[in-house]
């Protein structure tokens, strides 16, 4: 595996990593940034062999100008779970995920996840993983959830926390054949039964998830672009007054998901930021009573609602 890396302000980093990430297909597996300074930012893409590396380097150097790319070999190790080793358990709402040695000392009260550090996306720790993780909480703390949808699994952890939460039933999809993998180890570790079905599948395109019916509530924590194309499958495949979480866009990039799921007739109820990542919470209106209508929606209500994030001044 190769490294590729760049050094830029803030806003170039993220320019880059979008338009990496939305190539298809992409000459980098996963790209990344971080600050690297106060005044500049560090962007890194992971590459499978040399000649996607080079090509890495020509398209930052050919969108950015004035920027120079280097990169260097890794040595053949897996990375991602190498990175996760030691860290410590994560407490997102009710839920705490960790691997089996820090579960161990899991005090009462809270719901324990068990998820190891491993190849597939979703062990907590990312800011769009946990924002769902919130954002599924507050939804179990609204009504039953029901049939559930998790498009983009990765790992399980949010379909294993639905299931944990109450929900009858939960179908859990993902285009990487290795995040099933691990997915269905997970789901073992949880104990989940009959209660999860995982699959291989690209999007909503599956006939299992189609027969399923419709779902009441829908995540898909994936990609801002993918995000928008999914649109209008997520809009038929949810219940009339369910609610979707959606994540996996950074902050910059939340305007064109909220104007592709808000064009379905779908009513934003909430935004959560955590860093440079944003989970976006949409209800699908009720043909049979319009709550909203009547002046009592009950998330509205809630406590934790934050009428600066709804109405978009934050």
């Amino acid at each position: 595996m190769y490294k590729v890396s760049a050094i830029c302000d803030r806003a170039t980093a993220e320019r880059l990593s979008d338009i990496l990430a939305d190539m298809d297909p992409s000459p980098a597996g996963a790209v990344s940034t971080e600050e690297a300074t106060r005044v500049s930012w560090r962007l890194d893409a992971f590459c499978h062999d040399e000649e996607s590396a080079q090509q890495c380097i020509s398209i930052i150097e050919t969108e950015a100008e004035g920027i120079s790319a280097s990169h260097e070999k890794l040595a053949d190790k897996d990375w991602v779970a190498e990175s996760l080793k030691g860290l410590p358990a994560v407490e997102a709402g009710p839920y705490y995920v960790a691997g089996a040695h820090e579960l161990t000392n899991l005090e009462g009260g809270r719901i324990p996840i068990w998820i190891e550090a491993g190849p597939a996306f979703g062990t907590g720790h990312h800011g769009t993983t946990k924002g769902c993780l919130e954002a599924l909480a507050k939804v179990a703390s609204k009504r039953k959830l029901g049939k559930v949808l998790d498009i983009g699994t990765g790992s399980a952890v949010l379909a294993i926390a639905a299931v944990k939460s109450g929900a009858n039933m939960c179908v859990a999809s993902d285009i990487d054949p290795e995040s099933i993998r691990i997915a269905k180890i997970n789901a073992e570790n949880n104990k989940m039964g009959r209660n999860l079905h995982l699959l291989v599948a690209t999007g909503a395109n599956n006939t299992f998830i189609r027969n399923q019916g419709k779902y009441d509530t829908v995540m898909a924590n994936i990609l801002a672009r993918p995000l928008v194309s999914l649109s209008s499958d997520i809009n038929k495949l949810t219940k009339d007054g369910g609610y979707i979480i959606l994540s996996g866009l950074l902050n910059h990039q939340e305007p064109q998901v909220k104007a592709a799921f808000a064009g379905r007739n779908l009513s934003l109820v909430e935004r959560r930021r955590l860093g440079a990542w944003t989970t976006l919470v949409f209800r699908k209106p009720s043909k049979n009573v319009d709550i909203q209508r009547q002046g009592r929606d009950p998330w509205m209500e809630d406590n934790l609602f934050d009428p600066a994030l709804f109405f978009g001044i934050a």
